[in-house]
C-alpha cells in the first residue's frame, strides 16, 4: 500500500508497512478517554479538525511546507 501526497507541482509517494485494523478492538469508551474532546477544542483558522467513527484527521494549511509543519505542531501540542 502506498501513501501520495500531492503539494502543488510536487508528488511524494511513501510505501505503507504499518497501519491499524480497521475497527476499535477497545470500544467506545477508549475513544471517549482520548480524542472525544479534540473536536471541540479551539483551532487557529489554518486547522480543521475531522472525526468520523473511531478515526480522527487534523488538516493544516500553510503557504510553505514549514508554515504548515509549524501549524501542525502547534496544534498537536493543544490535545
Amino acid at each position: 500500500m502506498r501513501a501520495i501526497l500531492l503539494l502543488n507541482s510536487s508528488i511524494e509517494q511513501r510505501k505503507i508497512n504499518k497501519g491499524c485494523p480497521q475497527g476499535l478492538a477497545t470500544g467506545p469508551g477508549f475513544w471517549n478517554l482520548q480524542y472525544n474532546a479534540l473536536p471541540n477544542l479551539e483551532y487557529t483558522k489554518y486547522t480543521k479538525v475531522i472525526t468520523n467513527a473511531d478515526d480522527l484527521m487534523i488538516l493544516t494549511k500553510g503557504k510553505t511546507q514549514v508554515e504548515v509543519e509549524n501549524y501542525a505542531n502547534i496544534e498537536t501540542e493543544k490535545g
